[in-house]
């Protein structure tokens, strides 16, 4: 009589092999998808958070008939930090009219962001004023504006914030000259205004006038074809091309040596920080270096050109291709890093009567 025996059966090494190559492929076939996927809705939140700032705008105006100013310094002798009594910005402004109304009324306004009576309102993190996309350790800004730069706006001390609440958008406030002259290869000394009057304003004297903001009426190139707001994330560090540079070590007190180290000091990149009122559009090389050229997004995030206040390079964001920009009539719209030099200061100037066309 037979007898058979029954064998198990099992895995050969060069099966379990195949098995684990096989879902090695698969997950990196996955991977980017769920990266895209995830960019995509960091993306989208980001163009949500330009909208909801756009509608606390235009809420703003509708209460005050105005725009809010982009940043203001009142400066008085003897008074708060180094002279400087008070400062507002327009991300203050409209606190109220963007859900963050308890935030809005710890803020005194009579008061600096610099002075520690509103450390507390500061350091909140407005999560509206952060894109997702940007990479960073922390939703924290720390600021240092050395005495002899705070000489150049009449305050006689140094200014610092500590873990202020971070901001990735700013107002485009106007068109460099010479940014003009290399998009339409002319010369000639005419700023083109944005929407906002004045950009940073510094006041003196004990009973300064405030002037007012920006109105509708002012737009005369159309809402739809005015940009207000854009992205320039990242601050208050500096990056050329997504690239980050260190800035040279200077002792305390001393005006910063480079680029990076005025990008630290006045970046602008707190929600608070009444530096982030303005953002004259200068242009970069491409590679993000220099004081002016032709490239105006995502070359680099630079706010304030070395030696000047308020000379940026453009807008700047972690998008693949472009960064968000928010239009007067509440639209976002992406632009491309390939939009003609043109078009995008047409876009800023307010008045300037140029045909927009197609973006």
């Amino acid at each position: 009589m037979l007898s058979s025996k029954k064998r198990s059966r099992g895995f050969t090494l060069i099966e379990l092999l195949v098995v684990i190559a096989i879902i090695a492929v698969l997950i990196a076939l996955l991977l980017p998808a769920v990266q895209q996927a995830r960019e995509a809705a960091r993306r989208s939140q980001c163009k949500n958070n330009l909208k909801q700032i756009g509608l606390g705008l235009h809420n703003y105006h509708e209460t005050y008939n105005r725009f809010p100013l982009p940043g203001l310094f009142t400066i008085g002798s003897g008074a708060g930090v180094g002279g400087l009594v008070s400062t507002s910005n327009w991300t203050v402004a409209i606190l109220p009219y963007i859900d963050q109304a308890p935030v809005f009324n710890i803020y005194n306004s009579n008061l600096s962001a610099y002075d520690p009576a509103n450390v507390a309102a500061v350091q909140a993190i407005i999560p509206g004023m952060i894109c997702p996309s940007t990479p960073r350790a922390s939703n924290a800004v720390n600021v240092t504006v050395p005495a002899p730069m705070a000489a150049a706006i009449g305050v006689s001390a140094a200014l610092t914030l500590t873990n202020a609440g971070a901001q990735d958008y700013t107002p485009t406030t106007a068109v460099d000259e010479n940014f003009l002259n290399i998009v339409n290869n002319t010369t000639g000394s005419v700023d083109g205004d944005g929407w906002a009057t004045g950009g940073v304003i510094s006041l003196t004297g004990t009973s300064p006038t405030i002037p007012n903001g920006g109105r509708l009426a002012d737009i005369t190139d159309g809402t739809s074809n005015t940009m207000m707001i854009g992205e320039l994330s990242g601050r208050n560090q500096l990056y050329y091309r997504g690239n980050k540079l260190v800035a040279s070590a200077t002792a305390a007190g001393v005006m910063p040596s480079d680029e990076a180290g005025w990008q630290l000091a006045i970046g602008g990149g707190a929600w608070a920080d009444p530096f982030n009122g303005v953002m004259e559009l200068a242009g970069r090389a491409t590679d993000g270096t220099g004081n002016n050229g032709p490239c105006a997004i995502n070359c680099s995030n630079s706010r304030a050109r070395f030696g000047r206040l308020e000379e940026g390079a453009g807008l700047y964001s972690w998008h693949t291709g472009g960064a968000h920009g928010l239009l007067g009539d509440g639209s976002v719209r992406f632009l491309s890093e390939n939009i003609s030099g043109k078009t995008l200061a047409s876009l800023i100037t307010r008045s300037g009567g140029e045909v927009v066309g197609e973006f």
